[in-house]
């Protein structure tokens, strides 16, 4: 695990606010591993997640800039790799964790 990005998303996520969330369950990054990664589940939800993350936050240019080349599978596996390896991360909301991929490892130039 790249351990300057570990670093920016965590302190990225610490900005965050979460006061929105609390009122309403909220699907946690622990969640979204669990579900990533069951075998029973369709990879569909997953790849929804992100691409709903993209499409409802998106400002292309300004907050993050994947190549044509990434595909919603690649940051699917990436986020489930990171919330493994990253415990803290699971606290965090999927949102949040997912954002914060995106944000950090894609910047704009």
């Amino acid at each position: 695990m790249n351990v300057v990005l570990v670093t920016a998303m965590a302190a990225y996520l610490v900005t965050m606010s979460s006061s929105a969330a609390q009122n309403m369950k909220r699907l946690s990054g622990a969640d979204f591993l669990s579900v990533c990664t069951n075998p029973a589940d369709e990879a569909g939800f997953c790849q929804g997640y992100v691409q709903a993350v993209v499409d409802g936050l998106h400002r292309p240019g300004e907050d993050f800039c994947p190549p044509v080349t990434t595909s919603r599978a690649n940051v699917v596996d990436d986020v489930v790799d990171q919330l493994r390896t990253e415990p803290r991360l699971r606290g965090a909301s999927a949102f949040s964790v997912v954002y914060a991929y995106l944000v950090v490892t894609f910047p704009c130039a």
